[in-house]
């Protein structure tokens, strides 16, 4: 193999490299060899098939595969020997006439286009030092969550039944969705609670209860919106025949052993206990997710180190995609954002260029220091996906077990936070008392159609995109 270096500008490699014909026609011949002495082909014994023959069936065939493979082999081979790895699958171009190749026996000659990762000289991690955020629940936290609790578990007594409906009060009702005159699956229910008010249901149907007592019948008009998750649905207009069977008022639940009971707890005094842990949990939770975010901000700016910017327009093509699908999803144009799409796309370019560097920080990281994953800590995150799926275990099991990249993506942040773990062991901390509101305060945007909030000297600022979740119940809205 010759090889004849062309381009070393930065990242960016370029390599002519020549495979010899005696090369590929050696691999042939014993690919063919293989293929003889395992071939079944009517009138000749197994093993017996004339060579000749053998190589009119699969010499076309042979020879192709064989250049991919050698190609391959040999682009993995050039960078190897120079140390150096690609960021991305590297460009191949043949320069050779595959037909010359094949049938004249001409040297294969292709050029290997690539960029490839940078090297990176981790700095000495005792010299960073990073606040700790700290922050202990208060009796009032435990107040609040008190309240919010009598609030979500509520009563409702039934009234008198010439009592009319109100905002607040909930109704049970049977009801048949119809458009055009005809049901619609998913548009019927019977005996189904709803509070007035709460927008459970699509826009103008809940008003349009209020009134309305035991025994009454309507029939409501309403129109799905425009972006309704059910296309057969969307922006058509839809009646309901309904007829209200009950009518309930609210009725706060007091704070005390009775709610604590209602809630599992044995009393008042071990309900507060539990919320207490719960708290600090979420305080502990949030804490060590801002301490993450110094820390990588101090990592990107302790390392110096260009970006392959092959990697970064992958993360940007993969970031836009998302955005394109949540739009379609919700039928929604760019032009519907808050921002410009010129923002939109300087935004996820930092971001893209931010999350390489990290992401290259934290492979170099982990490869230094030798930190791996354990099968203990892959089981247990797939138990915990497993989990969000009661009565489909097996099928989720059977999907990652069949798909290597889907068990990397459940890693991913495993490894992440085995070398934060280990990164922050060796870092200077200082604990510092915080507010729950500071804890808990708006960090980096992660709204698709807001802008991210700029940090002096970053190479990106910090922002995901989330997708949107939506719920398939016919009668649902899709605002979140």
């Amino acid at each position: 193999m010759e090889v004849k270096e062309l381009k070393a500008k930065g990242l960016k490699r370029e390599f002519s490299i020549t495979i010899k014909s005696d090369v590929i026609q050696n691999l042939k011949a014993k690919k063919l060899m293989e293929i003889a002495s395992k071939a079944k082909i009517d009138g000749f014994r197994p093993g017996k098939v004339p060579s000749a023959h053998i190589e009119k069936l699969y010499g076309q065939s042979v020879i192709v595969e064989v250049i991919e493979e050698k190609v391959s082999k040999a682009s993995q081979e050039v960078l190897e020997e120079r140390e150096l790895k690609a960021a991305v699958k590297p460009d191949i171009k043949l320069d050779s006439e595959m037909t010359d190749v094949i049938e004249k026996n001409k040297d294969l000659v292709f050029t290997m286009n690539c960029e490839v990762l940078p090297e990176i000289k981790i700095s000495d991690f005792s010299k960073i030092t990073l606040d700790n955020p700290v922050s202990e629940p208060k009796e009032k936290d435990i107040n609040d969550a008190l309240e919010y609790l009598a609030k979500q578990n509520k009563t409702f007594k039934d009234v008198p039944a010439s009592t009319k409906a109100k905002d607040g009060d909930q109704v049970t009702m049977d009801y048949l969705g119809k458009i055009d005159g005809v049901a619609f699956e998913g548009g019927a229910a019977k005996d189904a609670n709803l509070i007035l008010g709460s927008k459970s249901f699509i826009d103008n149907f809940e008003d349009q209860l209020i009134g309305l007592k035991k025994g009454d019948k309507k029939v409501i008009t309403v129109r799905f919106p425009e972006n309704y998750q059910s296309a057969d649905l969307a922006d058509k207009e839809a009646t309901f025949d309904v007829e209200i069977k009950l009518v309930s008022q609210p009725s706060e639940s007091k704070i005390d052993d009775d709610l604590a009971k209602n809630l599992g707890m044995e009393d008042l005094k071990k309900l507060k206990e539990s919320l207490k842990d719960r708290i600090k949990q979420d305080f502990d939770s949030a804490s060590r997710n801002k301490l993450k975010d110094s820390l990588l901000e101090a990592l990107e700016k302790a390392h110096n180190f260009e970006l392959p910017q092959s990697m970064v327009d992958q993360e940007f093509d993969q970031m836009w995609r998302q955005l394109e699908q949540q739009l379609e999803s919700q039928k929604k144009e760019l032009k519907d954002l808050e921002i410009s799409e010129k923002e939109i796309r300087k935004n996820y370019k930092e971001i893209s260029e931010k999350r390489v560097c990290t992401g290259l920080l934290i492979a170099e990281i982990g490869q230094v220091n030798n930190i791996q994953l354990e099968d203990n800590d892959i089981n247990k995150a797939l138990q915990m996906e497993m989990q969000k799926y009661p009565g489909q275990e097996k099928e989720i099991l059977d999907y990652y077990q069949k798909n290597p990249d889907a068990i990397r993506q459940l890693s991913a942040p495993l490894f992440e936070d085995k070398v934060i773990d280990f990164v922050l062991e060796k870092v200077k901390l200082k604990d510092v008392k915080v507010s729950r509101e500071d804890l808990f305060g708006a960090g980096p945007s992660e709204n698709v159609n807001s802008k991210p909030k700029t940090k002096k000297k970053t190479k990106a600022k910090a922002n995901t995109t989330k997708k949107t979740s939506t719920k398939d119940k016919v009668t649902k809205d899709k605002k979140k």
